[in-house]
């Protein structure tokens, strides 16, 4: 072990997995002297200060001469234009991005909140360690899977000391919206690389444990990857921290314990069917404590990785199929609030079947296409997404007008075929029926048979007639919200979805 390490970090585990910190010159290619190797500014000035942007960019240009096991590049950049930086861990010859996105591989995350700093310099010394290590139990599962860490995903704060980026924007509270390119940054690497455990290392100013973790609380997770991620946390982490001698408890103790909210990476990270857990060190203790702790934690999580290896990607991938599935079966809820630890108050029990966006919805949202990789097909005048997709997870947090945080309010549809037509129009009035929307069935029956018409008139391409009795349409609604005939969902839905097909036709 480096000499400074043996000052700084005087709380080690007792027994280790892997042992990161045992750290070989003769594990590379090139024998370096032990006293040689990189070290980070923190370890330079003994715990005192951080480690500055600028010896971080060092440290990787230095590790990448020294180590073949390093490879680092600049994966986006944040709002004033400093890098973010996405280093792989490997064993022997480099792989390609493609080859790690469909192999075996982890992510950790550090400094999302710029005043938070430890999770970051815990992950610029574990990176020079496993460069380093002879472990031969680490350099196996180097071998066959990749470690990824972005330590600074939020530069402009970590150089300003500030939580937020150089906006003021809580970038914890964008992997939603998506709208900082820190947030795209991040989203980037979570939905090319999919990694089965995302590390989110934070720190907090409240009283209580050391450590405090957590694991997503979101009630849109797959039960399955939900109860296997708890149980990721109380049964391994937390017991492997107490060992180590650590205090430990879940986030937010005592009081409440962290929520449901999709804009926070710890729950869209179990929504974009992974494992993932939040870590909050004591900002009040010993920085070297602070580092330290971090460090055990990623390790614990690597350590449970290794051990339930064969396990994880039959979870994650019985995640999608299962939340695709749900996705179109009418008695399975969607839930915009609530979360394990608290009931829902805002539920979709009857939700839709999909969602149909305007052109200039879809393009409002394209970034959002893109980087949760949902599913969608274009119809004439917009696109359509449907829920039957393993993404449902987040489309009606993202689409649906009734979410807390929605990017547009697209219109609900709850009927599969030929979204987009007066034919898909005709099973929406359908629903409305059965939702006891209308106050006379005899209105309703005029809407549906009226929509008949239409759809024979969009099979032989005859624009007038379909403009024309849509207009029709239009005003018969009108008439009765006039006359309450008619619910104020139902009325806002229908004309919606009028206005699409007579622009559609235009």
């Amino acid at each position: 072990m480096l000499k400074k390490l043996n000052i700084l970090f005087v709380i080690l585990l007792t027994t280790t997995l892997f042992s990161v910190t045992n750290v070989s010159a003769e594990s590379n290619a090139n024998v370096i002297a032990e006293e040689d190797l990189p070290t980070t500014g923190f370890e330079d000035r003994d715990g005192e200060s951080w480690t500055t942007l600028e010896e971080e960019a060092e440290l990787f240009e230095q590790l990448e001469q020294m180590s073949d096991r390093i490879r680092v590049t600049e994966h986006g950049e944040s709002v004033l234009g400093e890098p973010i930086w996405l280093v792989r861990v490997t064993n022997g010859e480099h792989r390609t991005d493609e080859e790690i996105a469909n192999g075996r591989k982890i992510f950790v995350m550090g400094t999302p909140h710029g005043n938070e700093p430890a999770g970051r310099d815990a992950s610029l010394s574990f990176i020079r360690d496993l460069a380093f290590t002879d472990d031969p139990e680490m350099l196996d599962l180097l071998d066959e899977a990749t470690i990824l860490f972005t330590p600074t995903s939020n530069p402009d704060g970590r150089a300003a000391n500030t939580r937020g980026n150089a906006t003021g924007l809580d970038n914890n509270r964008d992997n939603l919206n998506l709208t900082s390119p820190e947030g795209q940054t991040l989203a980037k690497t979570l939905n090319y690389f999919k990694p089965e455990i995302t590390l989110d290392l934070h720190e907090r100013s409240a009283e209580g444990a050391q450590v405090q973790i957590l694991w997503p609380r979101n009630l849109n997770l797959d039960n399955t990857l939900h109860d296997f991620n708890q149980s990721m946390i109380e049964d391994y982490v937390m017991p492997y921290l107490e060992e180590a001698g650590w205090t430990s408890e879940l986030y937010g103790t005592p009081g409440g314990a962290g929520g449901e909210d999709e804009r926070i990476l710890r729950n869209t990270g179990g929504l974009r069917h992974g494992l993932s857990i939040l870590v909050e060190s004591y900002s009040r203790g010993e920085m070297t404590e602070r580092v330290q702790v971090q460090r055990d934690t990623t390790e614990a999580v690597i350590r449970f990785w290794k051990e339930k290896f064969d396990e994880i990607p039959g979870i994650m991938e019985g995640s999608r199929v299962n939340r695709a599935a749900d996705g179109i079966d009418p008695t399975v809820p969607f839930y915009l609030d609530g979360a394990d630890n608290w009931p829902p108050t805002m539920v979709l029990e009857k939700k839709p079947m999909g969602y149909l966006l305007t052109d200039e919805q879809a393009n409002d949202v394209t970034r959002h296409l893109e980087l949760f990789s949902i599913q969608n097909e274009e119809v004439n005048n917009g696109v359509f997404v449907s829920m039957n997709q393993p993404m449902m997870t987040v489309v009606p947090l993202l689409f649906d007008e009734r979410a807390k945080y929605n990017e547009i309010s697209a219109l609900p549809l709850y009927s599969l075929p030929n979204p987009g037509t007066a034919s898909n129009m005709k099973n929406q009035v359908n629903h409305f029926i059965n939702e006891s929307a209308f106050s006379s069935d005899a209105d309703s029956r005029k809407l549906t048979m009226h929509l008949t018409a239409v759809a024979i008139y969009e099979e032989k391409g005859q624009a007038n007639k379909v403009i024309k009795h849509m207009e029709t349409f239009d005003l018969m609604l009108d008439h009765m919200k006039d006359n309450e005939g008619i619910t104020d969902e139902a009325f806002n839905n229908l004309k919606t979805y009028s206005e699409f097909l007579i622009t559609k036709w235009q």
